[in-house]
């Protein structure tokens, strides 16, 4: 029998919410489950941004390595051990990548990169470069820089652990048998504490939980100033490897080869997790290998459909010119052409073709995005052809004028995307009439495929792939580029051709990282290329017979030792990137890091029923800045004023920030099903909210009916199972009365009224709390504006309780 790990490769993501299951997010276990929730919820009850965690488990496999089905945790006894680390400020700084100046067959890069040389690498050197071998100075055994890698011994676990273990870790990291570290000793200081996670065994699976978004400088005075080269910073960014032991029936399987091992990554929160990257690392993965495919539109519509919902979270995919907007344009028959191979529906597959940018970059005359280090904008003599789509920077950005500044969607969708374009595809059979409602069958496949063990294994591997950016890479977002290339990977084979019958989506492929052996680790761990690294380094790593291939041997540490630190001023600093035409204005990484979002409370005023339709549209269409929602201030390409102060406040604002969900709308005239920002202050668990201040007895001076006093609550969320009061004190007790009637609108409508006054009997009657759970059923589980009025009916006399909204 053989035993392997999945998924095979996972993620997990910073937050500074709780370690424990309960207050976290799971990585999807399958591709596309998420898109159309409309109540999930990113932040804990008092509005910290939640953890995301990665399950592990482990599944019993055929003689070849094929999955059957999970193993049973009942019949066995299973040991997990985790060995994670931090090399960032160990390795080197990011200029761009070091591949495109190599010839190789990779699949994923335009021969252009290398035979015209359209943006060549440029070389790199050390982080830390103060800190240094010892060996450099006095020929004394000790290498100082070993200590810039952060790296806890592994951690194991087994069923006694029921609560999650912490894995720790310090910067700078005192090397064996050192009680201290040199470094800080040197700096006159202590190595800090940098915890790099957790690990939790839960009923045979293991779950891995990420660090909490801590970064700092060991000096504090030393900012930030750069978006990925930060000296003397540190992270609690990291990966690694993750092995277990299983011993049944008497037998003792060991899975901690390349084979049978996986890999966890953490990265930064996502932002906008129900969307979609534009080109994901399984486009990659796919593109690394040479196999054939039959297409179908299930090749096709995925980075359709991924451009088409970018409108969530960048403006300049929702405004015109845009891609929405020529989708949305479409006739119900033009619309229908998407997915049909006839020769009737070919102008509307060449009419979305050539709005896309070809990866091989066989041009070079887009409009050229400025220098970070220039701040003149004018290119004069570019840009006399039309900007394609996506309107995204490319690996190039660093080479004004060459068309890989601007981004591409990877060879293998783009051959896809002709074949279509010519009609050599399977047609879908139906009838769908928009883009949501073919996203809604084909998540249906992937969730169908998920009811076979067999699949479900691949189908994790590929769930957390398809939430990684599969480019450009200036670094990128999670992981970089070196996952575009074959070395990367122990294995990389298609087990399922299909994903389910006539819906191919690539196949189903099983992916492993080609991890160093333990011999190898001691050897290769701290290996590095000097004082500078270069384009030539990674030629001859690609040689397996040269020495220098243990570039590719996967230690912990190596796939995130290339992403910038602190992490939070890569993430930041990728936003907008104004060119002299001003639109459409490019972005980074949206789907990840969004660039301009609709808000909670913009869906909020839009249920104000007493809101104009026109006026309903422009709040709709009033997109803001998404590192607004909080007070980052500007953070945008480095070429832009205001970058360094936003790139500063991020290390400490990033958990404030906005994050992107479903939700139901229930607003007439747009989409049912909208994305909106909610921010860490909208916390959804206010049991006492206060509606209206005690008004003291005094004698009518307006002319009955008049309301004397009105307050509104904006953001109110009315929570689901709770019962609903209004009372006099914020513990829910206490009478409550208006002389003479109370009124409480939610989003503009009249949603309860109670009338002291006993038909103006002269008499005022309080009441004890009163229940009005049933007066807000229609705003359940929902963020509201409540208006309250106190009204003078009767004349006389005005006064008021206080009002607190209370639930239980």
């Amino acid at each position: 029998m053989k035993l392997r790990i999945y998924p095979s490769i996972g993620i997990a993501r910073l937050g500074n919410g709780p370690t424990n299951k309960n207050d976290v997010v799971f990585t999807p276990e399958v591709p596309w489950a998420n898109l159309y929730d409309n109540d999930l919820e990113f932040h804990t009850k008092d509005g910290a941004l939640k953890k995301q965690a990665q399950r592990f488990y482990i599944y019993e496999c055929d003689d070849n390595g094929k999955p059957i089905r999970k193993i049973d945790a009942s019949s066995c006894d299973i040991e997990w051990t985790v060995e994670v680390a931090n090399k960032k400020p160990f390795w080197y700084d990011f200029n761009n990548s070091l591949d495109l100046s190599i010839n190789t067959d990779n699949n994923n890069l335009s021969p252009n990169f290398y035979t015209k040389q359209i943006a060549p690498g440029i070389s790199t050197s050390r982080r830390n470069p103060n800190v240094l071998n010892e060996q450099l100075i006095n020929s004394k055994n000790y290498n100082y820089r070993k200590e810039l890698v952060n790296s806890p011994a592994p951690t194991t676990i087994n069923s006694k652990n029921t609560s999650p273990v912490k894995l720790g870790g310090q910067f700078p990291f005192p090397l064996a048998n050192e009680s201290y570290s040199k470094v800080a000793a040197a700096m006159n200081l202590e190595s800090k504490d940098v915890n790099l996670g957790a690990v939790e065994y839960d009923g045979g699976s293991l779950i891995f939980y990420p660090g909490d978004g801590i970064s700092a400088a060991l000096n504090p005075s030393d900012l930030n100033t750069d978006f990925a080269d930060n000296s003397n910073w540190y992270d609690d960014i990291c990966d690694g490897k993750v092995t277990a032991k299983v011993t049944m029936n008497g037998t003792t399987y060991e899975l901690n080869d390349a084979d049978s091992s996986a890999w966890i990554a953490t990265a930064p929160p996502d932002y906008a997790p129900q969307i979609q990257p534009l080109a994901t690392m399984y486009d990659l993965i796919c593109g690394i290998s040479n196999d054939s495919y039959t297409t179908d539109f299930s090749l096709i519509f995925p980075i359709l459909y991924r451009l088409y919902r970018m409108q969530w979270v960048n403006l300049s995919d929702f405004l015109a010119p845009s891609f929405r907007e020529t989708i949305d344009e479409l006739t119900t028959a033009e619309f229908k052409s998407l997915y049909s191979n006839s020769v009737s529906a070919q102008h509307v597959r060449n009419k979305i073709f050539n709005l896309f940018r070809d990866p091989l970059y066989n041009y070079d005359n887009e409009p050229s995005i400025p220098s970070k280090s220039k701040t003149d904008i004018t290119n004069i003599g570019s840009g006399t052809q039309e900007l394609k789509y996506p309107f995204y920077p490319g690996d190039g950005i660093n080479y004004p004028g060459s068309p890989a500044q601007w981004f591409a969607i990877p060879p293998i969708l783009y051959n896809e995307l002709r074949k279509w374009r010519d009609g050599n595809f399977t047609s879908l059979e139906g009838d769908f009439s928009t883009m949501d409602a073919l996203g809604k069958y084909y998540q249906q496949q992937y969730l169908d495929a998920a009811n076979d063990p067999s699949k479900s294994a691949l189908l994790m591997t590929r769930a957390v792939l398809e939430t990684l950016y599969g480019g450009g890479f200036h670094p990128g977002v999670e992981l970089t580029w070196p996952m575009r290339h074959a070395q990367m990977y122990a294995e990389n084979s298609l087990s399922f051709t299909d994903v389910t019958p006539g819906n191919s989506f690539f196949g189903l492929r099983e992916i492993r990282i080609a991890a160093a052996t333990p011999a190898e680790q001691k050897d290769i761990f701290y290996n590095d290329y000097g004082l500078q690294m270069n384009s030539d380094d990674i030629k001859e790593s690609i040689d397996s017979s040269n020495e220098k291939s243990w570039l590719w041997k996967s230690t912990p540490g190596d796939l995130t030792k290339w992403m910038g630190i602190p992490w939070q001023s890569d993430a930041g600093s990728c936003q907008k990137v104004f060119l002299d035409s001003q639109y459409p204005i490019p972005a980074w990484w949206a789907a990840n890091l969004p660039v301009d979002v609709l808000t909670e409370e913009s869906l909020v005023a839009m249920r104000n029923t007493d809101l104009k339709p026109e006026t309903i549209q422009y709040v709709y269409a009033n997109r803001l800045p998404w590192l607004m929602t909080t007070d980052t201030g500007y953070v945008g390409y480095h070429a832009e004023g205001g970058y360094m102060n936003g790139l500063i406040n991020m290390v400490y604002k990033w958990k404030n920030v906005g994050v992107v969900a479903g939700r139901t709308s229930s607003v007439n005239g747009i989409p049912e099903l909208v994305y909106v920002a909610s921010e860490s202050k909208n916390v959804k668990d206010k049991t006492s909210i206060f509606l209206g201040k005690a008004v003291p007895n005094e004698p009518v001076t307006l002319v009955p009916p008049t309301s004397f006093y009105s307050n509104t609550r904006e953001m109110v969320w009315i929570p689901d199972n709770k019962t609903a009061f209004l009372s006099s004190n914020p513990d829910g007790t206490g009478e409550v009365f208006v002389d003479d009637v109370f009124q409480m609108k939610i989003n503009g409508k009249i949603a309860f009224e109670y009338d002291f006054s006993n038909n103006c009997s002269g008499r005022i009657m309080p009441q004890p709390p009163i229940d009005i759970t049933a007066h807000l059923k229609e705003a359940i589980n929902s963020f509201v504006t409540i208006e309250v009025n106190y009204i003078d009916k009767c004349g006389g006399y005005e006064s008021s309780s206080e009002f607190y909204l209370i639930f239980k």
